[in-house]
């Protein structure tokens, strides 16, 4: 498995960097860190020697190296690079054009792979490029969005997303809101991985809009007996009424949020929203929105 992690520049990119470790080491995944520049400001790299590709000597060159330094240093200082009696585990130097972006990659331990990778151009193109040519399993992403890029991210690009909410204590306990769709399906799964890796708890939330309360438990009893078999510790929460409302009102810092990816068409989506999007939109936790 692999792991696509999205920063921007400052600790809040720090805040996501952690929040993805986290969840990369509960799937044993590697990792490639990604900063997308809108600046497009690699016309000069032709003109540069390659053979100065350590990451130190760009930094004056290029900003966005700048932040991946920042983000080598921090994987280094928390354990996820390997280190060598001669320095870093690095497989090899920063590279022009790796399947489209600059690369520097190193090694680590229980992450084995850890790829430094930087692309040039708008954010969300950037972002899908990358996916449709590394297949990660899911994208990590900061939850700060000013620009509606978030929206448009889970809308738009073929992965399951992490949005780590920068303000927040790493994940502790997972809230899984179900229904019964296929995608649903797929992330209680995904949910349960992580609870079981992190050896926390995921309850399990069913919002009983147009069902009695037993309808709503006897709808979720195979998803109780999935956790019980994986010795996964959860409680069942019932609650009638508005889906989002409920959610948001269950949901707080103890918990980071697990749903799966709205059924609606691409269109639909566009003209009405999906339930996951509105959640991330308003949640103040983290949310996992699994496709």
């Amino acid at each position: 498995m692999e792991f696509l992690i999205c920063i921007g520049g400052g600790p809040p990119a720090m805040k996501t960097l952690e929040g993805g470790v986290q969840i990369a080491r509960s799937f044993g995944a590697d990792i490639a860190v990604m900063y997308v520049d809108e600046h497009q400001r690699m016309a000069f790299s032709n003109s540069i020697a390659f053979s100065r590709q350590k990451l130190s000597e760009w930094e004056l060159e290029h900003p966005g190296v700048k932040i991946l330094r920042e983000a080598r240093e921090h994987l280094s200082e928390i354990g996820v690079i390997r280190k060598t009696e001669t320095g870093l585990a690095e497989r090899h130097a920063l590279r022009p054009d790796v399947e489209g972006a600059f690369e520097n990659h190193f090694y680590g331990e229980e992450i084995l792979n850890i790829r430094l990778r930087l692309r040039e151009g708008r954010l969300v193109d950037q972002i899908r490029k990358e996916v449709q040519t590394r297949k990660y399993d899911a994208t990590i992403i900061g939850g700060i969005d000013q620009h509606g890029n978030t929206r448009r991210l889970i809308q738009f690009v073929d992965t399951s997303f992490v949005v780590i909410d920068q303000h927040m204590p790493p994940i502790y306990n997972l809230l899984f809101c179900s229904d019964l769709s296929d995608t649903a399906n797929r992330a209680v799964m995904f949910g349960a991985k992580v609870a079981k890796a992190l050896n926390t708890r995921m309850d399990i939330l069913r919002i009983a809009e147009a069902e009695t309360e037993e309808q709503a438990r006897e709808a979720v009893r195979r998803l109780e007996t999935l956790l019980r078999r994986g010795g996964i510790k959860h409680n069942v929460i019932i609650k009638k009424g508005d889906m989002i409302e409920k959610i948001l009102e269950v949901a707080d810092e103890e918990y980071a949020i697990v749903m799966g990816a709205s059924g609606r068409s691409e269109l639909m989506k566009f003209l009405l929203g999906s339930n996951p999007i509105k959640v991330v939109q308003r949640a103040n936790t983290h949310v996992i929105v699994v496709k």
